[in-house]
């Protein structure tokens, strides 16, 4: 009986020490931003094609780069919004897409896997024009999957929209983070 009360309290103790290892942070902080973003808090996010392809409709593709920025950066003290949507912002972050590849893979069970690149360049800057922070070309990479063997004429198609968005705020968020600044 002795052993049963043992065995039952070292499996308690181990439950409560796992439980407190793996329990998230009662305080962690926000990830700091440099110094010279601490003024910003709100990013009106325009993306432009500029590959003269026009693939893209930039009011689509800049409201689902800041959706995309919200969800992946939710523990940033910046909130992004498309710059078409109006409403007060402190700076204003300038995608402009320079190059888009695809490559093709061999075709699997009636469905085709695409490798995307794309270049981007990223500027932003405060409301009224002075630089914070500027990447002149990143390199994104992405992939998609499709039914058939042929791509949708636009990247305004949900699937490649939305992967391509993803990758655009995942780099607009790297360039934020002081760590992982190039500049």
């Amino acid at each position: 009986m002795v052993e049963k009360k043992l065995l039952t309290l070292a499996c308690a103790v181990g439950i409560l020490a796992c439980g407190a290892c793996f329990s998230p942070g009662l305080n962690e902080p926000k990830p700091q931003l440099p110094p010279a973003l601490a003024s910003v808090h709100v990013i009106a996010i325009q993306v432009e094609d500029g590959t003269g392809s026009n693939l893209f409709d930039s009011v689509i593709m800049s409201n689902a780069t800041a959706g995309n920025f919200n969800r992946l950066w939710k523990d940033f003290g910046v909130r992004a919004r498309a710059l078409n949507a109006g409403g007060p912002s402190d700076s204003v972050l300038r995608i402009i897409v320079l190059r888009k590849t695809v490559s093709i893979t061999p075709e699997k069970n009636g469905r085709q896997f695409y490798p995307f690149e794309m270049a981007a360049s990223y500027t932003l800057t405060t409301a009224d024009g002075r630089i914070l922070e500027s990447m002149p070309e990143r390199l994104s990479q992405f992939g998609t999957w499709f039914d058939g063997k042929s791509l949708p004429e636009t990247w305004n198609s949900n699937p490649l929209r939305q992967d391509a968005a993803y990758a655009l705020a995942m780099t607009a968020g790297d360039m934020l983070q002081p760590s992982k600044r190039t500049n």
